[in-house]
């Protein structure tokens, strides 16, 4: 996934992705797509895991995006004014963004609205 933060006091984040890719989010966030992205609303992980997120104070649903048919564009916008930044996770780089931050992940790359 190649990504691009655009914007200063409202910003944006357009995501692109590659054919087959998915990016998994909550709802809410997606500004625009481009007409080759198929989106799926999922409970990812059985009810269970829905509980969970539920009494955590994330979302009981997520988004699945993914790019069909050839690479593909999603963009999330920030309903606020703040900045977005990009986190790279993976061994010895994990972490765990603070409740009610929208985030997107995808491949080892979590994006988050601050």
């Amino acid at each position: 996934m190649r990504y691009e933060i655009k914007g200063d006091t409202l910003p944006v984040v357009i995501c692109y992705l590659e054919g087959g890719e998915k990016m998994i989010t909550e709802g809410g966030g997606m500004s625009w797509m481009s007409p080759n992205m198929k989106m799926e609303t999922t409970t990812n992980g059985g009810i269970g895991k829905a509980f969970g997120r539920m009494f955590s104070g994330e979302h009981i649903f997520q988004n699945i995006y993914t790019a069909q048919g050839g690479k593909g564009m999603i963009a999330f916008a920030s309903c606020f004014p703040g900045s977005i930044k990009a986190f790279e996770i993976g061994p010895g780089r994990d972490g765990i963004p603070e409740k009610r931050i929208p985030c997107k992940r995808s491949r080892g790359r979590i994006v988050c609205v601050l």
